[in-house]
């Protein structure tokens, strides 16, 4: 159902912060710990080779955990980096109290640059994260070999859905300013002929309210980003579709690598 938020506030206690030195281990090209990047402090880790490179962005108040099913399985295929937004999971509180998904994007390349990670990148987002890799893509379409949108919010969401959506939203301690993080995506972007896969959790047939109706439109409407796209249904998920179903999202990962030019 629609009617439930689509904030993933996980139950994820904070870890520690003080063994988490950043390492880079030059036998297996594997990079993790905690950058000073973007004016922030923000933990990731990057593993696998192969390319593009994926990397991995979180819902909203969720960290790299909510990846544990399906991080090992998409390494197998490619490089993968995975990382916390500040004040989530590995990563220190933020510094500053307001943000959005503009300037989450802004953060991520960042990160990405001091861990010396290079693009383009193939980009997936769950949930809110959908925003701040379309803000990426906006920002930096040069840096953007594909997109994957799970169950993502779309733009403007703060102003077309259920009212639990209006906000505010929060985050890590923070406020998230929701009418900036729709301007940051540009009013898409257009990615052209890039691979994108977006997945949706459910059975389209079962959407028969006015939330569930308006949610599969605007999901179909962020698969025509792109004149090179898929639109799949996670039929035996929920909205967190990397745990309910995680074969689907390697599938979609599969997709991607084998359709990026």
């Amino acid at each position: 159902m629609r009617a439930r938020l689509l904030v993933v506030a996980t139950a994820l206690a904070a870890l520690s912060m003080g063994a988490l030195p950043s390492t880079v281990h030059a036998d297996t090209g594997e990079v993790q710990g905690i950058y000073d990047a973007g004016g922030q402090r923000q933990w990731i880790s990057c593993a696998g080779t192969g390319s593009p490179t994926v990397v991995i962005s979180s819902g909203l108040a969720a960290d790299h955990r909510m990846w544990a099913k399906v991080l090992a399985p998409m390494r197998a295929l490619t490089r993968v980096c995975i990382s916390d937004r500040p004040g989530l999971g590995n990563s220190p509180k933020r510094a500053g109290v307001h943000t959005d998904a503009g300037e989450h994007a802004a953060e991520l390349d960042a990160l990405l640059t001091a861990a010396g990670e290079k693009g383009p990148f193939i980009l997936i987002g769950h949930s809110y994260a959908g925003l701040v890799v379309r803000a990426y893509a906006a920002e930096h379409p040069h840096k953007v070999a594909g997109i994957m949108l799970l169950d993502a919010v779309y733009p403007g969401i703060q102003r077309t859905f259920l009212p639990s959506y209006h906000g505010p939203w929060h985050e890590g301690g923070t406020l998230i300013n929701m009418r900036r993080s729709e301007r940051a995506t540009k009013g898409g972007p257009s990615l052209g002929a890039k691979p994108l896969v977006v997945i949706t959790a459910g059975k389209p047939g079962n959407g028969t309210s006015w939330a569930d109706s308006k949610w599969n439109a605007e999901q179909a409407r962020s698969a025509r980003l792109s004149s090179n796209s898929q639109h799949w249904f996670a039929k035996d998920s929920g909205h967190v579709i990397q745990q309910d179903q995680p074969a689907i999202v390697i599938a979609g990962l599969r997709w991607l690598l084998a359709h990026v030019h």
